[in-house]
């Protein structure tokens, strides 16, 4: 057996098993409040909020995302817009010139390209509110998402408040199985992370921050390509802690086909290698708590699962082209070495562990889906389409690591 394999199959069971078991123990101990939100304190007037959006030829999408921001049940005198229009080459500057004589839409028309972090750091800089609110310009929210989520900052340490991410149209098998991600990553996963105080990333389609927070560590990284992944970083650095509210949500477009998934992931992951160069002064630092040891974990299992990825590929194909060489001297009658004889004892532990791995994620899945009350009547393809997104995440992994190794510049 190869002594590589063989430190590899440990290390990745031990990385997976662990995260799985502390996973699903957090989630036991929290699943009666996953739920809950803080209420609003009636003897207190509400805060003013501003919601800035950055949209760059979004002329599809960028109505429904004004229309649900209109609806939302919030005081319109203690909420205001801003849109900054990034220099769109389409008629996005004329949809969202068409709202701009309400009171509370501030529109903010730029010529030319800056990009969406420089974007929302002009929004930001001119809005009046004590929270402000980023959202991207093809998502919408439902007319709760204020009032549920502003409450969570009477705690003084919170610095930002995630919500559970949805997926806005799902028209193919490739977006049923982003949903089924989303579902779980950016809903789930992070309220439970933040029981943990790890969550690493304040997802673009929809996040609230303290603006005074947001002023005080400079806003949002303009050279960085997951400007929503970076800014958890610094927030986690400042001393604050990040918040989940499943209570409410937001909708936003996902990728419809294999090409688009492979760009958005390559931009994700890539950044992400970056995001984690630039804060590597974090890592196993008692500072930023649990979240400094969670980074390194989570890290260290997805090179340690892309080494392995790679090597059973190595193994795989080498005995393929031996047996194929042995089985030329049977002149290639593949059913003369077949035996149909069963022994447990022969079962090796890597099988075992690999078992243990598809059993462990099963159970997650299912657990998951359950507690967020999913209850899709196809969960087989589901569980099917979810492994084999699972086996192209290694190739997007692949990727991102090749360019940021070699400085390949990645674009939006």
């Amino acid at each position: 057996m190869n002594l590589s394999y063989t430190i590899l199959v440990y290390i990745v069971w031990f990385l997976s098993t662990y995260f799985i078991v502390v996973f699903l123990l957090t989630l036991i101990k929290n699943k009666s409040k996953l739920y809950n939100s803080p209420d609003l304190d009636k003897n207190n007037r509400l805060p003013k909020v501003s919601i800035v959006i950055s949209a760059y030829n979004e002329q599809g999408k960028i109505s429904d995302t004004i229309e649900s921001l209109k609806s939302i049940d919030y005081p319109k005198e203690l909420y205001e817009m801003i849109i900054v229009n990034d220099g769109s080459k389409d008629k996005t500057r004329d949809i969202i010139a068409r709202y701009e004589d309400k009171k509370n839409i501030i529109f903010i028309d730029n010529k030319k390209n800056k990009g969406k972090a420089a974007c929302l750091n002009q929004g930001i800089a001119i809005a009046k509110g004590a929270y402000v609110a980023c959202m991207d310009a093809d998502s919408v929210v439902p007319k709760n998402i204020l009032k549920k989520t502003v409450p969570y900052f009477d705690d003084k340490d919170i610095g930002a408040v995630t919500v559970s991410v949805e997926v806005k149209h799902v028209n193919n098998f490739l977006q049923k199985i982003i949903q089924l991600e989303y579902i779980l990553g950016l809903s789930l996963f992070l309220k439970v992370f933040s029981y943990l105080n790890c969550i690493h990333v304040t997802p673009g389609p929809f996040s609230i921050y303290r603006k005074d927070l947001v002023d005080k560590i400079g806003g949002f990284d303009v050279n960085n390509i997951t400007e929503d992944l970076e800014i958890a970083y610094r927030i986690h650095k400042s001393g604050y802690r990040i918040a989940n509210c499943m209570d409410t949500s937001v909708k936003t477009i996902t990728p419809d086909n294999f090409k688009s998934l492979y760009r958005q992931r390559r931009r994700w992951y890539t950044g992400a290698l970056k995001t984690l160069w630039q804060h590597k002064d974090i890592l196993l630092r008692k500072k930023t708590g649990f979240f400094g040891y969670f980074i390194p974990f989570n890290y260290s299992l997805i090179i340690f699962g892309l080494g392995l990825f790679l090597l059973s590929l190595y193994l795989s194909f080498s005995n393929i082209i031996k047996n194929l060489s042995l089985y030329s001297l049977t002149n290639y009658n593949f059913f003369s070495n077949l035996s149909w004889d069963f022994d447990v004892l022969r079962i090796s532990i890597f099988a075992i562990f690999g078992i243990f791995g598809i059993v462990g994620t099963i159970i997650l899945v299912t657990f998951g889906l359950d507690i967020t009350k999913n209850h899709s009547k196809k969960r087989v393809s589901i569980y099917f389409g979810y492994f084999l997104l699972f086996f192209l995440y290694q190739f997007f992994w692949l990727s991102s690591f090749f360019l940021v190794l070699f400085k390949r510049k990645v674009r939006w």
